[in-house]
């Protein structure tokens, strides 16, 4: 019978994308989506939800596929094939196992026992380590589209040779769509930012409960 801890892996982030629609369409019932990527000149704020949707699909892959994995570390019965998380595992299982030839109590072979733990490690953090770098990627972006906002605005003070009132309403309409360049960009890489942090930390939880099941699925197998 499968675990139903693991079980709500999948279900959890299905959850998260359902709030995340949800989010979306209220804001959209406002034009404000609409309004942004319309009135956004860089592009930037558009970049910034290709990244983010393509990463939150993402990562609803990688737990899709997290959960097969805890699968089939509870009951080695399920499909193996095109799973990178059972990929990582079956090559830290067969990296173990050869250093089981030496003697379990020197501290060489403790030593590399904990190498190859640490390497296992590390390959799976580095699924958390890229989805924080998408996260810190949106928030820089939005950061960029800031600057080039500002710019934006100042660059059309440049134009003003002498002020009278025809140029007063172009250099204000100039400014306000630096303005909007600025806020928007910041708003749009704030909230993807925001919204991919959450999705990593919920992968980092279930990634450590991988990490914990396989470590201790090896300790099982030392025993027997």
């Amino acid at each position: 019978m499968k675990n139903k801890n693991i079980d709500n892996i999948f279900i959890y982030w299905i959850y998260f994308v359902s709030l995340i629609l949800i989010f979306l369409y209220v804001i959209e019932s406002f034009g404000l989506i609409s309004r942004i990527l319309r009135d956004d000149i860089s592009y930037i704020s558009s970049l910034i939800s290709i990244i983010f949707l393509f990463y939150i699909i993402i990562g609803g892959y990688h737990l899709h596929k997290l959960r097969d994995a805890l699968y089939f570390l509870d009951s080695n019965k399920e499909n193996a094939t095109d799973n990178i998380f059972i990929t990582i595992y079956n090559d830290f299982f067969k990296a173990s196992y050869i250093k089981n030839n030496e003697s379990k109590t020197s501290p060489l072979y403790l030593s590399k026992i904990q190498s190859v733990q640490d390497n296992f490690k590390t390959r799976m953090y580095e699924f958390v380590d890229n989805s924080f770098f998408i996260a810190d990627l949106l928030l820089k972006l939005g950061i960029v589209g800031t600057v080039i906002g500002f710019i934006i605005m100042l660059s059309s003070l440049a134009t003003i040779d002498e002020m009278n009132l025809s140029k007063m309403n172009n250099l204000l309409l100039s400014m306000s769509g630096g303005m909007k360049v600025a806020l928007y960009t910041t708003l749009s890489g704030l909230i993807g930012s925001i919204l991919i942090t959450i999705q990593s930390n919920f992968l980092e939880n279930k990634i450590n409960i991988f990490i914990n099941k396989a470590l201790n699925t090896k300790l099982n197998e030392k025993k027997k």
